[in-house]
């Protein structure tokens, strides 16, 4: 692991589990046990240090859904495996990080393009969905990803939305909008995926107990 990445690698830990506004460029040298002007040879600041690890952040589910791809799944079958790996890759990402990133500028453009380069592989399955009978045919999806990119160009949530955790947004609207364009096939792979991501919610919950 070269040094670079080594830093990067801690900073993406900081800043998940703390929030970037409360982790220094001080706390990041410290934990990665690195000199200050070490860590400002391979950043100019805190921002692009961010900026590096969001690229960083996104590179495992991106390979995620190449090895997706390659299986003879459905697309809704891809989707879903991608969405519940990446709610594991999500734990533990506090809250504040998504309300601090809003103020570097350069950040927030990479955040959203991460974002958007998913759901233009989501409307890419969704379209293939079509073909395998899963997802209804008569729905424009030319017009859902059209509404999806300007949601998603909208970095900051709308104020009635800002009670709810990220996750609890991305769920919901998730399945609520799978169910609607599943087919009767869609929808058994869906309800089989759900009952088995209560049970392993169940699971979880009961070793707590």
């Amino acid at each position: 692991m070269s040094l670079k990445h080594h830093i990067t690698k801690t900073a993406v830990e900081m800043f998940f589990r703390n929030g970037i506004k409360r982790v220094s460029m001080d706390d990041i040298a410290r934990r990665a046990a690195v000199s200050k002007r070490t860590l400002y040879e391979f950043f100019r600041d805190k921002e692009d240090l961010l900026v590096e690890v969001l690229k960083k952040s996104r590179e495992p589910l991106t390979e995620l859904f190449q090895q997706l791809d390659r299986n003879n799944d459905t697309a809704l079958d891809i989707i879903l495996l991608f969405i519940d790996s990446m709610e594991d890759s999500l734990q533990g990402r506090c809250e504040e990080f998504f309300v601090d990133i809003q103020r570097f500028s350069a950040a927030t453009e990479v955040f959203i393009e991460g974002k958007l380069l998913f759901l233009n592989k989501v409307m890419e399955l969704l379209q293939r969905g079509v073909s395998e009978g899963v997802f209804v045919t008569d729905i424009n999806y030319d017009l859902i990803s059209f509404i999806a990119h300007r949601h998603i160009s909208q970095s900051d949530p709308p104020e009635m939305l800002r009670k709810f955790s990220h996750e609890e947004i991305r769920n919901t609207l998730t399945f609520i909008f799978l169910r609607g364009i599943c087919t009767e096939k869609g929808r058994i792979i869906l309800d089989k995926f759900i009952t088995k991501k209560k049970y392993k919610q169940y699971l979880k919950n009961d070793v707590k107990d």
